[in-house]
This record gives structure tokens, C-alpha cells and sequence, in this order.
């Protein structure tokens, strides 16, 4: 067999076993069918929790002081 043949049976046989594997955690296992996160998500406001700007955290350095500990 060619590579040609192996991708013409190999790719709608993947298409079918992943058909397949959700049909059977949807009907079968009666579980949802969860999607990842994406960091688009929050760009396109469909995550649940907000977005959140970046703070600027200011640092104390301890060393400050006279020299004694």
C-alpha cells in the first residue's frame, strides 16, 4: 500500500473513532463534552471570570536601614 492509501482509510476512520468515542461519553456515560481553555477566551469575553488588567506590584527592600540587624 502507498502512503496515499493508508491517508485515504486512516483520515475518515480517526473522523468515525472520535465520532464514536463522543457519542459514547454523551449518551452512554451521560458526561458533557468540556472544551479547553483558550486564552482568546477572554479577549472575546466568553470566560466565565473577568478579565483582569495586569497590577503593578512595589517591592520593600529590607535592606534599607543603618546597617544594624
Amino acid at each position: 500500500m502507498h502512503a496515499l492509501d493508508l491517508a485515504a482509510i486512516g483520515l475518515p476512520l480517526a473522523i468515525v473513532v472520535l465520532t464514536l468515542i463522543g457519542f459514547y461519553k454523551v449518551f452512554i456515560q451521560k458526561r458533557r463534552i468540556t472544551a479547553y481553555y483558550t486564552p482568546f477566551d477572554h479577549i472575546t469575553g466568553h470566560s466565565l471570570s473577568p478579565f483582569h488588567e495586569e497590577q503593578e506590584v512595589i517591592a520593600v527592600d529590607e535592606d534599607q536601614g543603618n546597617g544594624k540587624k
